[in-house]
C-alpha cells in the first residue's frame, strides 16, 4: 500500500457526509521520566501540551471534557480513564455520538508504558481502550516499541487507512483505531532542531492544516496518519536511529473516516498562497518549531494557529527566507515576496541543540530578618545587578550563571547609652547560582536552584570623624527561585527571590539570614 494510496482515500472522505454533532472526550499524557534504566525525554511533555491544545482548539473537545496529565503516575492514568468513562456514560444516556482521543508521549519499554517509576501495560492500555463507552476509540502513543500495543490481528505497518465511502446517513464510523510512532522494534526519536520528537512534530502540523490534502478544511484520521507517516520516515532515514516506521491498528466499522480538527472555527491562520511552493518550518516567540508545511505549487495552504507571534523560514538554494508575522483574528498571508532573504547563517535555529546564552537586568531590594540588624547595621539596601545565564549546557534542564551586584543603604545605628550614630552601608557582590528550569507552560518558566556568593560590605558614619569606615569580605550561600514569562523572542520578564545566609563575625560572631527580591529583563542572544 503506498502514500499514493493514502491520498486518494483521503480525497475520497471528501464526499462523505457531514457528521451530526457529537460529543469528544480526551486524555493527553506526557512523562519526561520513565525510571531506572531510562534517559529523561527533553520534549515529551511539551508535546502533550501541543496535542492538548490543538484538539481543545480544533478537534471539537472542550476542556472540561478532556484531561491533561504530566509527571503522573499509572494510578492516576487509570483514575482520569475512569473519569472520562463517567462523561462517556453520561453522554450515551443523553445519546450523544462519542469519541474518545487518547494520546501519550514518553517511555515504553517491554510492553509496558513507563511513567516515572511506575508501569502500565499497554495490553491493559489497549483494553480500556477496547471497551470505553464511546463510538469512535482513537489511541496515538509516541515511544519507544510503542508498535507493541499492536500485537494483536490487524496490525498494519503501511501508511494508509482502508476507509469505506459513506453508503447511507446513519453509518456512522465506530470502533478502534490504535496509531503507534513506531514499531515493536524501533526507537521514536527527539530532535533538538525541533524541539519536539518527530512523529508528534508532524502529527501536530498536520493536525493544524498541513495534512488537509482534500482542501475542505477538515482533517481526518487518514489525512493525519498518511502525513505523519510519509514525513516521519522521510525525516528520520538519515539519522543514526535509521527510519521509524509508524503503524496502525484499524477496527472501525461504518463509513467515512474521522475528523480530528476543523480549520474553519480557528479564528486566525497563516495562509500560503498557490503560486509558492516549498517546505515552510514555523517557530513560536521562543523560537521552538510549532508546525510545518510542505506545500506544493498550485494549492493554497492554511495553518489554523492560536494567537501569537510566529516567525516563519523557508529554505532557498544556499539562502534563508524569514520573515515575522502575527497571528490575531484574521487570516495572514505568508508570501515569499514577504520573506527577508537571508544568509544560512542566519537561521534563528541554528544551534538549537547547543547553549543558549542570556543577560538578565534586574533591580530590588535586600532585607535582613534580625531586627537589630535590619536598624543598624544591615539596614534595608536597594540592590541592582546583572547575571549571564547558560542552558542547554550541562544537560537535565539544567541551568548555571555568574551575577554581579552593587547596591546600598543607610539607617541609624542604635546602641545602648549612645547618641544614635548615622550609618550607609554599600555592598558588592558575586556569586554563581546552579538551577533547574521547570516548563509551566510555552512562555511561562519556574526556576529553582542553588546559589554561592561573596561579599564586599563597607560602612561609614558620616558626621562621626573618630569612627574609622568597616569593611568586611564574606561568604553568603542560600537558595534561588525564579518565575520568568517570555513576552518576545529574546525578551522575558523575570521576578527573582534569594534566600541567603551571612556569615558575620566583625563587631561580634552573628550569622545572619536575609532576603533579596528582584525583577528584571532577560534578554536571550544566544539563540
Amino acid at each position: 500500500m503506498t502514500l499514493m494510496r493514502a491520498l486518494c482515500v483521503a480525497a475520497l472522505l471528501a464526499a462523505v457526509p457531514a457528521a451530526a454533532a457529537e460529543r469528544r472526550f480526551a486524555l493527553v499524557i506526557g512523562d519526561k521520566s520513565g525510571g531506572a534504566g531510562t534517559r529523561p525525554l527533553r520534549y515529551a511533555e511539551r508535546d502533550a501540551r501541543r496535542i492538548f491544545g490543538i484538539l481543545t482548539r480544533l478537534g471539537g473537545v472542550r476542556e472540561q471534557d478532556a484531561r491533561l496529565l504530566t509527571g503522573a503516575s499509572a494510578s492516576q492514568v487509570r483514575a482520569a480513564l475512569e473519569e472520562l468513562r463517567a462523561g462517556l456514560l453520561e453522554a450515551k444516556g443523553q445519546g450523544d455520538p462519542t469519541v474518545l482521543i487518547l494520546y501519550y508521549s514518553g517511555h515504553a519499554k517491554d510492553g509496558d508504558l513507563r511513567l516515572g517509576d511506575s508501569r502500565l501495560p499497554l495490553t491493559e492500555l489497549r483494553d480500556a481502550l477496547r471497551d470505553a463507552p464511546a463510538d469512535v476509540r482513537i489511541g496515538l502513543l509516541d515511544s519507544c516499541q510503542s508498535g507493541a500495543i499492536m500485537r494483536s490481528k490487524g496490525v498494519r505497518a503501511a501508511p494508509a487507512f482502508e476507509v469505506q465511502q459513506a453508503q447511507a446517513a446513519s453509518t456512522r464510523p465506530h470502533g478502534l483505531v490504535l496509531i503507534a510512532s513506531s514499531s515493536a522494534d524501533e526507537e521514536s526519536q527527539e530532535s533538538d532542531e525541533l524541539s519536539a520528537s518527530f512523529f508528534t512534530h508532524y502529527l501536530a502540523s498536520g493536525l493544524l492544516g498541513d495534512a488537509d490534502a482534500s482542501g475542505d478544511g477538515k482533517v481526518t484520521l487518514a489525512e493525519a496518519y498518511a502525513y505523519a507517516y510519509a514525513r516521519t520516515v522521510g525525516e528520520t532515514a538519515d539519522t543514526r536511529a535509521g527510519a521509524q516506521h509508524p503503524v496502525y491498528l484499524y477496527d472501525l466499522g461504518g463509513a467515512g473516516d474521522v475528523v480530528l480538527t476543523e480549520l474553519a472555527p480557528a479564528r486566525g491562520a497563516l495562509v500560503f498562497p498557490a503560486g509558492d511552493e516549498g517546505v515552510y518550518v514555523v517557530l513560536d516567540a521562543s523560537r521552538r518549531a510549532v508546525a510545518e508545511v510542505a506545500k506544493p505549487r498550485g494549492g493554497e495552504r492554511r495553518l489554523a494557529l492560536a494567537a501569537g507571534n510566529y516567525l516563519v523560514k523557508k529554505r532557498d538554494g544556499d539562502a534563508l527566507l524569514v520573515g515575522d508575522f502575527t497571528v490575531e483574528d484574521a487570516q495572514v498571508e505568508v508570501a515569499d515576496a514577504r520573506l527577508t532573504r537571508r544568509p544560512l547563517s542566519d537561521d534563528p535555529q541554528k544551534g538549537a541543540s547547543g547553549p543558549r546564552w542570556s543577560m538578565l537586568g534586574a533591580g530590588g531590594g535586600q532585607f535582613f530578618f534580625d531586627a537589630a540588624a535590619r536598624n543598624g547595621l544591615f539596614p534595608p539596601a536597594a540592590l541592582a545587578g546583572v547575571e549571564l545565564g547558560v542552558r542547554d549546557d550541562l544537560g537535565h534542564e539544567l541551568a548555571w550563571g555568574l551575577d554581579l551586584n552593587l547596591g546600598g543603604g543607610s539607617s541609624t545605628l542604635r546602641l545602648s547609652g549612645v547618641t544614635p550614630i548615622p550609618v550607609r552601608f554599600g555592598e558588592l557582590g558575586g556569586g554563581a547560582t546552579l538551577w533547574r528550569d521547570f516548563g509551566l507552560t510555552d512562555s511561562l518558566t519556574f526556576a529553582l536552584g542553588a546559589r554561592v556568593a561573596f561579599l564586599f560590605i563597607s560602612r561609614t558614619f558620616p558626621g562621626h570623624a573618630e569612627l574609622p569606615q568597616q569593611s568586611f569580605f564574606t561568604l553568603t550561600p542560600g537558595l534561588q527561585t525564579a518565575l520568568s514569562w517570555q513576552f518576545t523572542q529574546r525578551l522575558s520578564a523575570v521576578l527573582r527571590g534569594r534566600l541567603n545566609y551571612l556569615f558575620y563575625n566583625v563587631d561580634k560572631p552573628q550569622n545572619l539570614g536575609f532576603f533579596e527580591a528582584a525583577l528584571g529583563v532577560d534578554y536571550a542572544f544566544g539563540l
